[in-house]
């Protein structure tokens, strides 16, 4: 017999960046873009996509866990939370390790989002000035951790700015609400 167990989804209701007068991530300047970060090869299988992504934040062999300072919060990266990251191996999303590694520490928004469950988690939201934007979400609940991350296009990325505006490293002259 299986139980049906209902899933976590974001709660609905939640502000956006249209509702405080964000630009649409499309109309940022590309000055707040610039980054070094480099797409990576894909890894040639699993083993070898979680161990590439584990040592781009820091986790070297026998490290199970590293702490990482980000513009709001102090940010614990484990390694046992970072399989589900790259098990769908069609994506490789690997590659993109050091977009999210800049995300982290120079994101361009911070959204606390709220989920179905009464969980939060942190939405950092990476623009860059190439083809992938990036999405890292943490889990505030279990104890402000690494949970995921994905590439995806700017009108994608627009999708996951809602919920709390906790920070940003620019100011938009429109702007309704300042982050506190």
């Amino acid at each position: 017999m299986s139980m049906d167990v209902p899933s976590i989804k974001e709660a609905i209701g939640q502000q956006t960046w249209k509702d405080i007068g964000l630009p649409d991530i499309r109309d940022i300047p590309l000055s707040l873009l610039a980054s070094d970060a480099q797409e990576q090869p894909s890894a040639i299988d699993l083993e070898h996509a979680l161990e590439q992504v584990a040592l781009g934040f820091g986790l070297q062999e026998g490290v199970e866990a590293v702490l990482l300072e980000t513009p709001y919060v102090s940010l614990s990266v484990r390694r046992q939370y970072l399989l589900h990251i790259v098990e769908k191996r069609p994506n490789a999303r690997e590659r993109f390790t050091e977009f999210a590694l800049d995300t982290v520490r120079n994101p361009l928004e911070i959204w606390q989002v709220s989920y179905s469950d009464g969980s939060c988690r942190l939405a950092f939201i990476g623009a860059f000035d190439t083809k992938y934007q990036m999405l890292v979400v943490v889990h505030v609940d279990h104890g402000n951790v690494l949970w995921n991350f994905m590439n995806c296009d700017k009108k994608a990325l627009n999708k996951h700015r809602h919920g709390l505006l906790v920070y940003q490293r620019y100011f938009f002259s429109k702007q309704k609400k300042q982050p506190d």
